[in-house]
């Protein structure tokens, strides 16, 4: 009782000696930082916050007179910048990633095969292993692997390894056989692949959901470790929002619950996969998690060659891709969830798929307006095609790093006369009237530093190649700066609250050494996130 007393008339003294000077209490105080607000908005020195929110950003110490806190920090000239945001990604993907075998890098089928041994003998109890990131086109034999070596190490237990992209799968035979699934099943959409009418083992776009379907579903407790997992990733990298490209509503419905007992701490633009359940359902939104927008496929990967091309394959000249799917279907989902007023974001690589959503989307859009519909990737287009983005204000987001993981092998699917048309993310700006900006992790890696790097070099992190992939179509630094913040945030309707550090926005922010922006090449790998920020709340910080 004691000391609920003294801690009380100690608290009501603090306030009366703050009212006493006119000064104002505040929940935190940054000074002596070079805080850059956004690309377009003026920098400051100091930042004032409270409820979560900036109040004040001043240039001077006239806060000394008029604010108090019991959190003062001096920020020693470091950088202040918004928190970075993901326009882009596969979150929940990213934490069930985390947990499996990791197969990016690897230079051969043979070392794919070796580091699913070595996590099964570190994960003896495991009957179903799955792992994700084994890309062919990085190794000497760049066809498909088949199923062989799976089943000679494995014919007891349950294995799905997916290729980088997510696009394609490969299967043993017990899964196979578990799954039902014959030389002869049929998928729309999808390919199973076959040598002497026997089956591979790989399975491409739609064929992937006949196997996947079969692994025992993750309950609510399992999915929360995992979204912890993938949180802690992207708040050492800098990253306050993200936009999950493609989940199932009762996903959504876990990260908002989890947001609400603030056990998750970032902010989620969520869009949902195209399930009868949407209409069962009202898109929602609060400071944390947003819900009013649907993800649909058109086509497939460029990697997988899935990605449906108006012309052919150049190293498959009997494929143009897959149209995953139907035209009939799309048009349907489109004048669905237009009137439900949903923002519409479509998966569209080829220049086919992207000719074939962006006529179909100027028939619900009708002329500009603020509906904020996207295509997703928007990797390879028909010039006569970028008109409709202005016209219709359809926004592209593009990932810059598939750019130059793709740059040793897009030569062989495309030949040199449709490179030009290919990643050309500063032409799409010019046509549209902003880009956004994102990974698509677990795609890609989770650092927001390499598409900085990929954006504004058009450079991989070992510096090729020499006078970067295509540099006409790099962005410049505040281009990019823009595509990671308030270009971002317009893209997730979040623009009024988040994207820039302005009064009255959340206090989202990262503290670094230096500013990635306006880096160098060589300064670029020496970025250091110091600390993360999410409504003023330090939520990690580099030790």
């Amino acid at each position: 009782m004691k000391f609920f007393l003294l801690t009380t008339i100690l608290f009501v003294s603090g306030v009366l000696f703050a009212q006493k000077n006119n000064q104002t209490e505040v929940d935190l105080i940054l000074y002596n930082a070079n805080i850059i607000t956004g690309p377009f908005t003026p920098q400051y020195k100091v930042i004032i916050i409270k409820n979560g929110k900036i109040i004040k950003l001043l240039n001077d110490d006239s806060w000394k007179s008029t604010f108090i806190s019991k959190k003062i920090i001096d920020v020693e000239s470091k950088v202040v910048l918004p928190g970075f945001i993901d326009a882009h990604c596969h979150f929940l993907g990213l934490g069930k990633t985390l947990e499996e075998v990791d197969l990016l890098g690897c230079k051969s089928w043979e070392e794919v095969i070796k580091r699913v041994i070595e996590f099964s003998l570190k994960n003896p109890e495991m009957m179903w292993i799955q792992g994700r990131g084994w890309d062919q086109n990085d190794w000497s034999n760049k066809n498909f692997p088949t199923k062989t070596l799976l089943d000679s190490f494995f014919p007891d237990k349950y294995v799905l390894l997916k290729r980088v992209d997510g696009h394609a799968v490969i299967a043993n035979s017990k899964l196979i056989n578990f799954a039902g699934i014959t030389s002869k099943t049929l998928i729309e959409g999808g390919k199973i692949l076959t040598e002497n009418n026997t089956l591979t083992g790989v399975f491409i776009d739609n064929a992937t959901e006949l196997i996947e379907s079969k692994i025992p579903n993750a309950d609510s407790k399992i999915k929360t470790k995992r979204l912890l997992k993938a949180q802690n990733e992207c708040l050492k990298n800098g990253l306050t929002q993200i936009a999950d490209a493609g989940l199932p509503l009762k996903d959504i419905f876990l990260i908002d619950s989890l947001c609400k007992a603030n056990v998750l701490k970032m902010r989620f633009y969520l869009m949902s996969n195209p399930d009868k359940e949407i209409l069962e359902n009202k898109p929602f939104e609060n400071n944390n998690v947003k819900w009013k927008s649907v993800k649909i496929y058109s086509d497939g990967a460029l990697g997988s060659r899935g990605a449906l091309l108006k012309k052919p394959y150049c190293d498959d000249k009997k494929s143009n891709g897959l149209s995953l799917t139907s035209i009939i279907k799309l048009d349907s989902l489109l004048k669905l969830y237009n009137d439900l007023g949903l923002q519409v974001c479509t998966h569209a690589i080829g220049d086919s798929a992207i000719h074939l959503m962006l006529k179909t989307y100027s028939k619900y859009l009708k002329n500009t307006n603020d509906k904020r519909w996207r295509i997703e990737h928007a990797q390879i287009f028909d010039p006569i095609d970028l008109i409709y983005f202005k016209q219709f204000s359809i926004i592209p987001s593009v990932q810059p790093t598939h750019a130059t993981s793709d740059m040793d092998w897009v030569y062989e699917r495309l030949c040199d006369e449709r490179m030009n048309e290919a990643y050309i993310y500063k032409t799409l700006l010019k046509n549209s009237n902003y880009i956004a900006l994102g990974t698509d992790f677990p795609v890609e890696e989770v650092s927001p530093i390499n598409t900085i790097r990929a954006a504004r070099f058009r450079q991989n992190k070992q510096k090729m190649p020499d006078g970067g992939f295509k540099f006409e179509e790099a962005l410049s630094s505040n281009e990019t700066f823009a595509g990671m913040s308030i270009w971002a945030a317009k893209a997730n309707f979040w623009e009024n609250s988040t994207g820039t550090l302005e009064i009255g926005k959340f206090a989202d922010f990262i503290v670094l050494n230096k500013n990635p922006y306006t880096a160098t090449f060589e300064e670029l790998n020496e970025i250091k996130i110091i600390e993360t920020y999410i409504g003023g709340e330090k939520v990690w910080v580099n030790k």
